[in-house]
């Protein structure tokens, strides 16, 4: 599902956070002065990309120099520009599902362009996006790199309160079910329906396996990261962007597919406007 797009970056899809110019180069060795010193302080506060965001509140923890600072943020607003329009498109097959969820009836064919929209964003950010990952390397230094890996894990691990995989899936099932006001008999058919399509689908979702930098191959992407050299051509080749996207949006609206019969008018009025919110507070891959 879609939700598995931003979910995976809290590890995984790390160069969409920070795609750009200049900022490549060595740890200086100039002496260590008041200006020189390496501080902790937040970074990137004013961005509203979550990649970038949480980029930057893990680089909050890892002492940095004024001039690793400057360039880091300028990488920051340089991502911030650069995605505006895959936020976009991300924005509008939201918005666009909300949409077919409040009618009761899901049309892949109509979506299928914003889909297409997305993919172009993402296939355009990639090269720029794993550039920048290996031009932050380069410009931190070792015990750097090392802070920043921990940090990023140890908040990918908390954003779900330490849990993961179905566990944070079980969660989002629950909060929804809350917010719609689920019966029990609901919840017995929406849980039935969807092992039934689990099961149906089982050996289908090859995109799961499709993208170096997704799923399981971000920690080898994060470990690799601490040595002193880095490439993402070699830990993370990169990947054909339609096949990733489209078995995604495809999962989702099977998802939805399944359970909207299952609501009330009122509920999906409901879960229509939920998505809304969390599109427009920045959270609209988080949905399930």
């Amino acid at each position: 599902m879609m939700a598995r797009i931003n979910r995976s970056l809290g590890i995984f899809i790390i160069p969409l956070a920070l795609a750009g110019a200049a900022c490549g180069g060595s740890v200086s060795s100039e002496p260590v002065t008041q200006g020189t010193a390496a501080t902790r302080a937040p970074v990137a506060v004013q961005a509203h990309a979550p990649q970038v965001r949480m980029i930057g509140d893990a680089l909050a923890e890892v002492p940095l120099r004024p001039d690793q600072r400057t360039a880091i943020e300028q990488l920051a607003a340089d991502a911030e520009a650069r995605h505006v329009q895959a936020q976009a498109s991300h924005k509008d097959f939201m918005l666009a599902l909300a949409a077919q969820v409040e009618t009761g009836t899901i049309d892949k064919a109509a979506l299928q362009p914003k889909i297409d929209a997305m993919t172009a964003a993402w296939t355009a950010n990639r090269p720029a996006d794993r550039a920048a990952f290996e031009k932050l390397h380069a410009l931190l230094d070792p015990e750097q790199r090392g802070e920043l890996v921990d940090a990023l894990e140890a908040k990918a691990a908390s954003r779900e309160g330490g849990h993961k995989g179905a566990h944070a899936g079980r969660g989002r099932m629950k909060e929804w079910a809350t917010a719609l006001s689920l019966t029990d008999d609901q919840k017995a058919q929406i849980k039935t329906a969807l092992q039934a399509q689990h099961q149906a689908a089982k050996g289908e979702h090859t995109h799961e396996r499709a993208d170096g930098e997704h799923q399981g191959h971000g920690k080898k992407v994060l470990e690799a990261f601490r040595a002193d050299t880095f490439s993402m051509d070699a830990v993370a080749p990169q990947a054909n962007a339609p096949k990733i996207v489209n078995p995604m949006a495809e999962h989702t609206m099977n998802m939805l597919t399944t359970v909207l019969p299952i609501l009330t008018p009122a509920q999906r009025t409901l879960a229509a406007q939920k998505i809304r919110d969390k599109v427009n507070a920045g959270q609209g891959g988080e949905l399930f």
